[in-house]
């Protein structure tokens, strides 16, 4: 693995709210492999597993987290047009507030209500983010993500997400 496992981290500094202690066990996840291999070390050990992206909207206890928390930090925006439509692929742990901006910039349609929402682009479906009457499972086509129980990254299509009004299959 790239990246190395750190002990006892603050995890305050790292959420908004900017309270609660420390996880037992972090390592920031720069792409999908060091992902795929944190999950795979904490299941070995039978640690608990804490995904953290932006940190918005999350209240961690004093006593921190007792197993590994992965703060996703896969990175990238890739433009792709054809056909008058264009798709954007954004990398989990880009900032969702500037992707918005960036899209707005370029005249793309679809997110413009979804300004100024704190977070984390991998953490808009996990709650079906949405205000002003609009949803990111209005727009979004696709979700790359790591498949537990397969033990492998795998792509759902909009359908296979589950979206409900603010949840979808990725917080259950």
């Amino acid at each position: 693995m790239k990246a190395l496992i750190h002990e006892n981290v603050a995890l305050a500094p790292l959420t908004t709210f900017g309270i609660g202690g420390p996880a037992r066990y972090f390592i920031d996840a720069p792409d999908e492999e060091t992902v795929v291999e944190a999950i795979r070390r904490a299941k070995e050990k039978v640690l608990p597993i804490f995904v953290l992206g932006g940190g918005s909207n999350l209240l961690i206890a004093d006593t921190g987290f007792p197993g590994l928390v992965i703060r996703i930090g896969i990175r990238g925006i890739e433009w792709a047009s054809s056909n008058g439509k264009t798709i954007v692929r954004a990398g989990a742990g880009e900032e969702w507030d500037p992707l918005v901006a960036l899209c707005v910039d370029r005249n793309l349609a679809g997110l413009e209500c979804l300004s100024g929402i704190p977070g984390s682009v991998g953490g808009t479906p996990v709650q079906n983010v949405g205000a002003y009457g609009q949803e990111i499972s209005e727009v979004l086509l696709s979700v790359r993500a790591y498949d537990r129980s397969a033990d492998r990254i795998v792509e759902l299509s909009h359908d296979g997400c589950g979206f409900t009004y603010r949840t979808s299959l990725f917080n259950t």
